[in-house]
């Protein structure tokens, strides 16, 4: 028996996620599909268009056994820290033969060459990115200048390519871990019913009803989606009613930016006015909207520390295919050397570690933030039921 592993947020679930799914069985000849997935908050700074649940459904229902909820403090972190942590997830199951992922290139012995060579000269790449980020530019820049000094113009532009940057930092997680996870880059297609969930997500929001046709149960989604919009009073209250001194702690958070976010929220009329005054040549869109995320989430520069470690792993089971259900939940609990959890309960939570049961709860807290913008029921993480 063949098991895949696809890395995932499925914001929303679209039609080039059914062909990164049907390609990875293939490829494979996978018998399961194991799909680690953010949870309500995500990668880039954005509220899930969809809850977890709803999406987690939805991936069942077009190709996925099992989906696993990526805990929020790697989920709403910048590629190298969610990638590392839902590799060590997959890696943790000890029964994951093939980690599947999209890229601009097929070409895996092309990434597996750049993610050695970043390895190996890690010490030197964060000693020029701590010196190019004293002139006041980017991390990415920084980092971009920084790498360049290891890599061919070839595979610095193959580094530079969206997709291809989580590919790398995949691999590279697989190598620190020593894992025996075959990796394999599957290329993107290009598709004229194939968007991207950036583009179908703007589309939602401009309610173009054309969208429909680029990804499944889109009345479903279409019906309920909530968007960044929705953040802005409760940034706002988060930042009047703790002041500036609670901003500083928040993650990324660096060097007086704290000022600038408490005077922009006074003078910001939306969320989008606000980002933008916030946005430098120093602070990326995506950092900002990160740091949002956190100021919501109270995700403290301590907190980060803590949570991203190598100890914190566990699988928190957010769906699965009811007809293997008994096979899988089999394999998983004897393979897995990490906590496979259906359901979550207080008992559950208070037996683990300092650590993990941390991480828990702050997934049960980002669960129930979201439950208050979607005017929903909170506590779904202890109600949710695998069928």
């Amino acid at each position: 028996m063949k098991i895949v592993g696809i890395i995932v947020e499925f914001n929303p679930f679209h039609n080039g996620h059914k062909y990164l799914i049907q390609k990875a069985k293939q490829i494979t000849n996978s018998d399961i599909a194991i799909c680690i997935m953010s949870g309500n908050f995500t990668q880039l700074g954005n509220i899930s268009i969809a809850d977890k649940f709803k999406r987690a459904k939805i991936a069942i229902e077009n190709g996925i056994d099992v989906v696993i909820e990526l805990p929020t403090i790697y989920a709403t972190a910048s590629s190298q820290y969610f990638a590392f942590g839902a590799v060590n997830i997959l890696n943790s199951l000890n029964c994951i033969d093939y980690l599947c992922f999209g890229s601009e290139t097929a070409n895996i012995e092309e990434l597996k060459s750049i993610a050695n060579k970043l390895i190996y000269n890690d010490k030197k790449i964060w000693e020029i990115i701590t010196q190019e980020l004293k002139s006041g530019i980017s991390f990415a820049h920084a980092r971009q200048k920084a790498i360049s000094n290891f890599l061919t113009e070839d595979e610095l532009y193959i580094s530079s390519l969206s997709n291809n940057i989580l590919a790398i930092e995949y691999i590279k997680s697989l190598i620190k871990l020593k894992s025996n996870i075959l990796p394999i880059a599957i290329k993107r297609k290009e598709d004229k019913n194939i968007l991207s969930a950036t583009s179908i997500r703007e589309m939602i929001y401009k309610r173009d009803t054309t969208v429909k046709e680029y990804f499944p149960d889109s009345d479903n989604i279409i019906s309920s989606a909530i968007f960044n919009d929705y953040l802005f009073e409760f940034i706002k209250y988060n930042i009047v009613l703790n002041g500036k001194y609670y901003i500083r702690s928040i993650n990324e958070v660096t060097e007086g930016l704290e000022n600038k976010i408490y005077d922009e929220i006074n003078t910001s009329n939306s969320y989008d006015e606000f980002i933008q005054k916030i946005k430098s040549k120093r602070y990326q869109l995506s950092k900002i909207k990160r740091i949002m995320i956190y100021i919501i989430l109270g995700i403290t520069k301590t907190d980060f520390l803590e949570l991203n470690t190598y100890d914190n792993v566990y699988a928190h089971i957010l769906a699965i295919n009811t007809n293997k259900k008994n096979r899988i939940l089999s394999l998983l609990n004897k393979s897995s050397n990490t906590l496979i959890a259906t359901s979550l309960n207080d008992n559950l939570i208070k037996k683990q570690n300092e650590i993990i049961k941390k991480s828990l709860l702050l997934d049960i807290r980002a669960s129930n933030i979201y439950s208050v913008f979607s005017k929903e029921k909170i506590n779904k993480d202890y109600t949710n039921k695998i069928y």
